[in-house]
């Protein structure tokens, strides 16, 4: 399989989590909607680093920043924070059970959650820790499917 086919994957991905990132949730539930972008640039940076590596997750960084009207720069440097540590273990995090990642994605989550309510709180605006841990549960369930779907791609390549 060339890397033709998986960037072609990789846009339908980043489609469906664009529509997936709109798509309306009200009451507290907005609050535990998972980042489908950061998401999905975890599953294809984790599986193809060298066709989807950094400028990968810069790239997904600024559509975070539209999407979530946000100081533009912040999803960037986080997605890109993820990028490096995800191209960083590549070779290790691999041939982890499915387990394993999906711990590992859970952390990872954890990571940018925190690191932007830290953000938030320097820029004097509201924030809060209490839903931090149920919305890198529900991302990293979320994640399953995503893993299952590129992993398939990758076994295919090897």
């Amino acid at each position: 399989m060339n890397s033709t086919s998986t960037f072609q994957f990789a846009i339908y991905m980043i489609f469906g989590a664009l529509i997936l990132q709109f798509f309306p949730i009200s009451g507290h539930w907005i609050f535990l909607k998972p980042n489908f972008l950061l998401l999905v640039m975890i599953a294809w940076m984790l599986y193809f680093p060298d066709q989807y590596g950094i400028e990968f997750a810069v790239i997904m960084g600024i559509f975070a920043d539209f999407i979530f009207v946000s100081t533009l720069g912040l999803h960037i440097l986080l997605f890109s924070v993820c990028g490096l540590i995800l191209i960083f273990f590549h070779r290790i995090v691999v041939y982890l059970q499915l387990i394993h990642r999906i711990i590992l994605v859970f952390l990872m989550i954890l990571l940018v959650e925190f690191m932007r309510l830290t953000f938030d709180k320097t820029l004097d605006k509201s924030a809060s820790i209490e839903d931090i841990l149920f919305l890198a549960i529900i991302s990293a369930l979320f994640w399953i499917p995503l893993d299952k779907f590129v992993g398939h791609f990758y076994s295919r390549q090897k």
